[in-house]
């Protein structure tokens, strides 16, 4: 990867479920997690990756510069009207936060709401430099039994608590997504994890959605085997969203 280039798999136009208002979203390659359910396989390695798929070659991961990446989410400006802007997801847009300084400061000079989809499992000593540029953050909240975090996904619980602590002492806009499976997330003392760290940001939404396997055509694409989840249902969904409505928790649910 050329130094200072943004590594990016796919520029999505015209997105409704990515922060508020209209937005272009951008994929960013690479993440530290590896969660069993991902939706998007392709985004996990820091590096491109040759596919098939449909009988059909490509490659997962194109360089951008600074200049060429801005140029691509201006063309949508006049989509964004007052509310919506641009999206970064991943994978973990927060690896790239460096190679992103330029462009975000430059969209949050000309006013261009900036939203950024994270597991926030960096640690904020690395970002927080960028923290202000972004107006609104998408937080996945998956596992927080610390051996269970770091052995399932990979991830920090104690860094992600510092890192939403940190968000919301700056009173940043944030919202807390939550991927609910069986396997997983579902587990009643992982659930009883979320509740309790849930009832200290009440004043923080809460969406949550069932894991799908939307993605296994990627999975198939780079060679590798299908996720299979036990399906949850509507019924699942209505219950988790009453039982943390309850506790004083504002949830929504969001189908797929």
């Amino acid at each position: 990867m050329s130094k200072g280039s943004i590594l990016i798999t796919n520029i999505q136009r015209m997105c409704f479920h990515d922060g508020p208002g209209i937005r272009t979203t951008v994929f960013l390659k690479g993440c530290n997690l590896h969660c069993p359910w991902c939706a998007n396989p392709e985004n996990i390695s820091v590096l491109p990756q040759n596919y098939e798929r449909n009988g059909k070659r490509g490659t997962y991961g194109r360089e951008y510069s600074d200049s060429e990446l801005l140029e691509e989410i201006l063309k949508d400006r006049n989509f964004f009207g007052e509310e919506g802007g641009v999206t970064f997801s991943g994978g973990e847009p927060l690896l790239q936060i460096e190679r992103l300084r330029s462009v975000l400061t430059t969209l949050h000079q000309r006013g261009i709401s900036i939203a950024m989809e994270t597991a926030l499992q960096i640690p904020y000593q690395a970002w927080k430099d960028q923290a202000d540029d972004i107006d609104h953050y998408l937080i996945d909240l998956k596992i927080l039994k610390k051996d269970i975090c770091n052995m399932i996904i990979g991830g920090d619980a104690d860094c992600y608590r510092a890192n939403v602590r940190f968000l919301h002492e700056k009173g940043k806009d944030m919202i807390f997504r939550i991927p609910l499976n069986h396997e997983y997330t579902l587990k009643e003392d992982n659930l009883c994890l979320i509740e309790e760290f849930l009832e200290e940001y009440k004043d923080v939404p809460v969406e949550i959605f069932a894991t799908h396997m939307l993605g296994n055509e990627k999975y198939k694409s780079l060679g590798l085997e299908e996720p299979v989840w036990e399906k949850v249902t509507d019924t699942v969904l209505d219950q988790i969203k009453e039982r943390f409505e309850k506790r004083g928790i504002r949830a929504k649910i969001a189908r797929i």
